[in-house]
């Protein structure tokens, strides 16, 4: 059975939020995931980049030796459906699909959720685009965005917005993406979609995904808010 790879950008204080992640597309599918968190890559990029994972999501063509297709995430992201529909999305000649910022303009895309069709993204090469950021640093954020200029904005199709939900969710959410930091379901209570996540962490935890000890290491470390416990015991 062929894997769906899906390639997660993380970083240790979101330990828990790339676990929650992991169950709810193990337990919505029949497929064998392959799962690799983005991590360590060295770039040397000059600056600082958006996240301390950002830009790794554009090595994933070349990490999967430009072969099949792979599946992109940001770690704080909920999957709501089989994530086998996202990665048998018609592509058409695309190498890649992204939701776009604005419906029907070509103004950039979320690269946030990413489908990847690694054999059309041959020029996606690390050690070449970080030369060519480094001469001209405007390029970084133009090829994360996929604004056009960037380095890869010819290589993008639509992906529908309801697979990249931003802090938003309807009937029609497949992936809801927890945007707002400050306000997001684990660093503190409030947010108004706050129970898909905890619905989400509970299920993980009664299944003996997510351990309890490992919550209270995030909570000690100061990851996740407190009372996550209690809030955790409302649900019903």
């Amino acid at each position: 059975m062929d894997a769906i790879r899906v390639f997660i950008g993380t970083e240790p204080k979101q330990w828990l939020p790339t676990e929650v992640l992991r169950w709810s597309i193990q337990s919505r599918t029949s497929k064998y995931i392959e799962f690799q968190e983005l991590k360590h890559i060295q770039l040397n990029l000059k600056g600082e980049m958006y996240t301390g994972f950002s830009f790794y999501r554009f090595a994933i063509p070349e990490q999967c030796q430009y072969q099949g297709r792979a599946i992109y995430l940001d770690a704080d992201i909920v999957v709501l459906t089989d994530i086998n529909d996202l990665f048998t999305h018609e592509m058409g000649s695309n190498g890649a699909l992204a939701r776009p910022l604005t419906p029907g303009a070509n103004n950039g895309r979320y690269t946030s959720v990413m489908l990847l069709d690694n054999e059309k993204l041959r020029h996606w090469k690390m050690t070449d685009w970080v030369e060519k950021i480094n001469q001209n640093r405007s390029l970084y954020n133009d090829t994360l965005w996929v604004t056009p200029g960037g380095l890869n904005s010819q290589d993008f199709g639509d992906l529908e917005p309801y697979w990249n939900h931003l802090d938003q969710y309807d009937e029609t959410t497949k992936i809801i993406h927890y945007t707002n930091v400050p306000m997001q379901p684990w660093k503190r209570a409030g947010h108004p979609f706050a129970s898909i996540f905890l619905k989400e962490l509970k299920a993980a935890v009664d299944e003996d995904e997510i351990p309890m000890d490992a919550i209270d290491r995030e909570i000690r470390q100061g990851h996740i808010y407190p009372e996550i416990l209690q809030d955790l015991e409302r649900l019903t």
